[in-house]
């Protein structure tokens, strides 16, 4: 994989990342009954140290649901919220009243991780169809942390295959309920190279 895509494979990939938005974004729609929106999807491709500067401020206090990408085109998710986001998606997940309302509790923390469970599998079976690969998901994990820390051990996972890294970049929001979440997808280059290959067979095979 080029540290520089193309046009045409950044388009690609912002279509791949599209596909699975749309599907998580439902998905978040039907848990919340509220209408959730999302922004184009943002495809980069970096050395694996410099990553950390498109997901956000290394410093600053978010809650990560992170679960592993398996199969054909291994990678990593991250669904990252600002502390109040993350409260004010669980006040609506768990119809409860809040303790305290800067904490999450373990009520809070599983359905959160619900949450990214039901994201995940949503997105996933819909870039395995589209790319007739075979993808898998791991349990659900759950942090809150400064997003440098957070990230930290995620981008040294995904380094060890090799030097460059992709970043898919997918932002979900509720006006009404003042939500915003990012999802990020995360991919060596091995898998991305998988992915490019795959979508174009898709689109030669559609033209």
């Amino acid at each position: 994989m080029a540290k520089f895509l193309s046009n045409f494979e950044r388009d690609q990939l912002v279509e791949v990342a599209n596909i699975g938005a749309d599907h998580a974004s439902t998905a978040l729609s039907q848990m919340v009954k509220k209408r959730v929106s999302i922004r184009v999807p943002e495809a980069y491709v970096d050395r694996i140290e410099k990553l950390v500067k498109y997901m956000g401020d290394p410093k600053d206090l978010v809650t990560a649901v992170l679960l592993k990408i398996l199969g054909d085109a291994p990678g990593i998710m991250l669904l990252i919220f600002t502390p109040a986001s993350a409260l004010n998606l669980t006040s609506l997940l768990t119809k409860k009243r809040q303790k305290n309302p800067k904490v999450l509790d373990e009520i809070d923390r599983s359905a959160l991780k619900e949450l990214g469970n039901i994201l995940s599998g949503a997105s996933m079976t819909a870039l395995a169809r589209f790319l007739n690969i075979n993808l898998l998901q791991s349990i659900p994990d759950i942090a809150t942390d400064m997003l440098g820390a957070l990230t930290d051990n995620v981008l040294a996972e995904i380094g060890r295959e090799s030097e460059l890294a992709l970043v898919l970049k997918v932002n979900f929001f509720i006006n009404e309920v003042n939500i915003d979440a990012n999802l990020f997808l995360l991919f060596n280059s091995i898998s991305t190279d998988k992915i490019l290959d795959m979508t174009r067979k898709k689109i030669f095979q559609s033209a």
